[in-house]
């Protein structure tokens, strides 16, 4: 089976504690954010397979995570926390995500990282100057 650029993207992003991922995550938010990436069921299935329990857990927060910035385009966003609110009600029961505001994925996914330095690291890659010099469609766009 070939994997595309993106999975084992999304694989490296949980197959180690999030502060040790951080190129790996933001090359998967210029993905997600620019160039309109979208995981697919498939492909969250075939990575739950692969991954531990917790690895798979981090690749899901890191994916719910991206969703909340407004530089994700809104059908990606809508996408991306679909997806995870489904996989956590399935992996850890109820789903408590907030409809609104600012939460921490990583305490919500019952993970001991930290993903403060991934919030620091993706800082300059969601300013509305590095959005726009993509050439891409984004959540920023008029």
């Amino acid at each position: 089976m070939t994997f595309s650029v993106t999975y084992k993207q999304l694989y490296r992003v949980g197959s180690r504690p999030l502060e040790s991922a951080i190129e790996d995550v933001k090359k998967l938010a210029e993905r997600i954010w620019y160039k309109g990436y979208q995981p697919t069921w498939g492909e969250l299935e075939t990575l739950r397979a692969a991954m531990t329990h917790k690895e798979f857990q981090r690749s899901l927060c890191v994916l719910e995570m991206l969703s909340q910035y407004p530089v994700c385009r809104r059908d990606t966003a809508l996408h991306l926390q679909q997806m995870t609110q489904r996989l956590h009600r399935e992996l850890l029961g109820g789903d408590d995500a907030p409809t609104q505001g600012r939460y921490s994925p990583g305490k919500r996914w019952g993970l001991t990282d930290t993903t403060t330095p991934l919030r620091k690291a993706l800082l300059p890659l969601q300013t509305r100057t590095f959005a726009d010099s993509t050439g891409h469609r984004h959540g920023l766009s008029a």
